[in-house]
């Protein structure tokens, strides 16, 4: 039987070699063709012509051979590589350049480098981009061989216009304020929200020039300049209380204390503000400073303020945020719900006053706090509070007053005179939030452990398979980056494994060092809860001290010394 096969010749592409043997069999184009295609030159290109020549030379030697006689060899060229070709095209307005590529055929594919010197010797010089580039030599490679791939190689810059000189404001103005109440979503106007108080100190930046722009030059991908439209000036105004900035004359800056007010390009500044309570008829108040109220704050009413905020009067269903302090001189008074039978969650104070700082009132009811720290004087009822450090209730030198009722968050402690009431209203004082902070932590640590774990044991197994085959089996590089990764990994496991001990450490110092001090009185139905743990008061308590130890909720006297 005539034996076909494919071999590679000196130029690297491939020749059919046949072995003739006469018998019955036949070699036919179809049966080169099915060799060809079950073989790895298939993505070459096919001789034909050779293909015939070898087939009819075959059969010119197989003619004069007696059965199962051999003849000569005979060699043709069938396969050959053939690198892939491109051709470029640029668009009429010389915006855009593509390139169309005939994808390799056996050969060599064309790299982005070659790609952009193909596009440079067709005249094509700006608007490339490395990733268009990139992008198409990789498509083309992984395209089948002998396709025809297209894409954009190069863009053109439009010119941008310059644009004209403006004023920026580096500040709201007063009148940007006053007298226009903010709408509601609905379309309606809420006429306590005016909007912002902006009040500026001497030296405060105003308002800026902008200058203007000449534009930006554009380019075809051919490399022909677009020329832009340059913008046009305007003049910055020094308006009352006012100055150009001695360090950059492009900057306007306050001479006074108070609130700014647009002028034609360019602000002045009026008078201090300053106001006695805060109702309907004021509006809310948001203020970049620290605001000083000598009366009241009235129901429905917002004060915001990036410093402090200190009331003379009273605060009543009311909303306070602060990025400091808040100082009520007299109380916090909110609308009486039924707390008992709600969750926590579903519960809605009428106040609530947030700050970054400390809060401080005489008395508090039915509100809503979330701050630093919190003291309030007199006594504390039926509210929700989120401190980070400390609920004090009581004077300066003792926490002798009252703590009736309501969910407490707090970071460190709690002290009162008296925790909980006589009626049995559910006080509940929870030091559960930093606790579940660090098990958050210890968590994503025992999963960065565990992808490091399972690592190392795939490593493992890996390392004593190779160990396990013949010397001559085993490929030294390969091993050695293998325990190279796994002691990579071991070492990883160590670091997370004293991660995981240091926080584990700092919760059970944290857990232990929380504490609720009832001075005077701890009555029944309070309920103190550490992390997982948690305990209620099941009678009445004389002076007491609430901590957690050895996974116990501890009510201790306090011992007079």
């Amino acid at each position: 039987m005539t034996q076909a096969s494919l071999v590679a010749n000196k130029k690297n592409n491939i020749d059919l070699v046949l072995q003739p043997v006469k018998d019955d069999s036949q070699i036919t184009e179809a049966s080169i063709h099915e060799i060809i295609e079950n073989s790895e030159y298939k993505d070459l290109y096919v001789d034909n012509g050779n293909i015939k020549n070898a087939i009819a030379e075959l059969n010119s030697v197989l003619k004069p051979l007696q059965a199962n006689k051999s003849g000569r060899e005979i060699s043709y060229q069938i396969l050959e590589r053939r690198d892939a070709t491109i051709s470029i095209s640029i668009d009429k307005d010389e915006m855009s350049a593509s390139a169309e590529i005939s994808t390799a055929l056996g050969g060599k594919h064309l790299t982005a480098k070659a790609i952009l010197n193909s596009a440079q010797q067709s005249g094509v010089t700006k608007g490339f981009t490395k990733e268009q580039l990139l992008k198409l030599a990789h498509q083309a490679a992984k395209e089948p061989a002998g396709s025809i791939v297209n894409g954009e190689i190069a863009h053109g810059k439009d010119a941008i216009n310059g644009k004209d000189s403006k004023i920026k404001w580096l500040v709201q103005s007063a009148q940007d304020r006053i007298l226009r109440p903010k709408a509601r979503e609905d379309g309606s106007v809420d006429m306590r929200d005016l909007g912002d108080i902006i009040c500026v100190k001497i030296g405060d930046p105003l308002a800026k020039k902008i200058m203007l722009t000449e534009g930006t030059k554009g380019f075809t991908v051919t490399g022909s300049p677009l020329e832009p439209v340059p913008g046009e000036d305007i003049t910055l105004q020094a308006g009352e209380g006012t100055t150009l900035s001695p360090k950059n004359d492009q900057i306007l800056i306050s001479t006074l204390v108070g609130l700014p007010r647009i002028i034609d390009n360019g602000m002045e500044v009026d008078g201090v503000y300053r106001i006695k309570n805060v109702d309907i008829s004021t509006g809310h108040i948001k203020f970049e400073g620290s605001v000083i109220i000598d009366g009241d704050i009235c129901e429905g009413m917002k004060v915001t303020a990036t410093g402090d905020i200190t009331i003379g009067g009273f605060v009543e269903s009311a909303t306070l945020e602060a990025g400091g302090d808040i100082t009520i001189g007299s109380g916090i008074i909110g609308r009486k719900q039924d707390t008992e039978e709600l969750s926590i969650d579903d519960i809605k104070m009428s106040v609530c006053i947030r700050a970054e700082g400390k809060v401080f009132a005489k008395y508090c009811q039915y509100a809503e706090i979330t701050c630093h720290s919190l003291r309030i004087e007199n006594q504390m009822m039926h509210s929700i509070i989120d401190v980070e450090e400390i609920l004090w209730l009581g004077s300066d030198e003792k926490a002798n007053g009252k703590l009736i009722a309501g969910y407490i968050k707090a970071g460190k402690s709690v002290h009162a005179g008296i925790v909980g009431a006589t009626a049995g209203s559910t006080t509940i004082i929870n030091f559960s939030k930093k606790v579940n902070l660090i098990k958050e932590h210890l968590e994503d640590i025992e999963a960065r452990l565990k992808i490091d774990s399972d690592k190392s044991t795939e490593l493992q197994v890996a390392v004593n398979k190779l160990k396990k085959l013949p010397t001559d089996k085993v490929n030294p590089e390969m091993l050695s980056k293998l325990i190279s990764t796994y002691k990579y990994h071991t070492n990883r496991m160590g670091e997370i494994l004293n991660e995981k001990e240091v926080f584990e450490e700092k919760l059970q110092a944290y857990m232990t060092s929380v504490f609720v001090e009832a001075t005077e009185k701890l009555y029944h139905g309070v309920q103190v809860i550490v992390g997982d743990f948690q305990d209620k008061t099941r009678r009445e308590y004389g002076p007491t001290k609430v901590n957690y130890k050895e996974r116990k909720i501890h009510f201790n006297p306090i011992v007079n010394t």
